[in-house]
């Protein structure tokens, strides 16, 4: 019975682990990002207007908004217990049940996304090259005043 005792504890620990891994990395998400480049299959956005896009996390919801004019929103989900870490998105108006399956890094106050469309495969690399569909997309932590 004493020796189950170690190996019950391992067990319910490692269980718990990619519980904690997900919110910690959804509680560095929450907040407010600032659009610093985004490119789509091969093609990047004007660096000015990828810096006019606003991203606001809160809890599993964001809203991506283009100045002040909202542009979209939804929710998402993360594991963050792969490598490299998933994310998926279900944005808002898109047929139910749609899902964007991409990955994701948090380092250095940058969130660094990468993903397909609906029903693509999810990305293996950081990399959005012409003729994937992939959208890789960076956000930089908007300063607190």
């Amino acid at each position: 019975m004493y020796r189950l005792v170690p190996v019950l504890s391992f067990v319910l620990l490692a269980a718990a682990l990619p519980a904690d891994a997900n919110k910690k990395d959804t509680d560095a998400m929450q907040g407010d990002w600032a659009g610093e480049s985004l490119v789509r299959d091969g093609q990047a956005l004007e660096a000015d207007d990828a810096q006019a896009l606003f991203r606001t996390v809160k809890g599993n919801d964001y809203t991506v908004h283009r100045f002040r004019k909202k542009a979209g929103s939804g929710t998402f989900k993360l594991d963050a217990t792969k490598t490299p870490k998933e994310i998926d998105v279900v944005p808002d108006g898109l047929p139910k049940g749609t899902l964007i399956k991409g990955i994701y890094k948090l380092e250095d106050g940058r969130l660094t996304m990468c993903y397909g469309g609906p029903k693509q495969d999810r990305p293996k690399e950081f990399a959005a090259k012409e003729g994937t569909g992939h959208t890789l997309a960076v956000w930089v932590r908007e300063k607190k005043k």
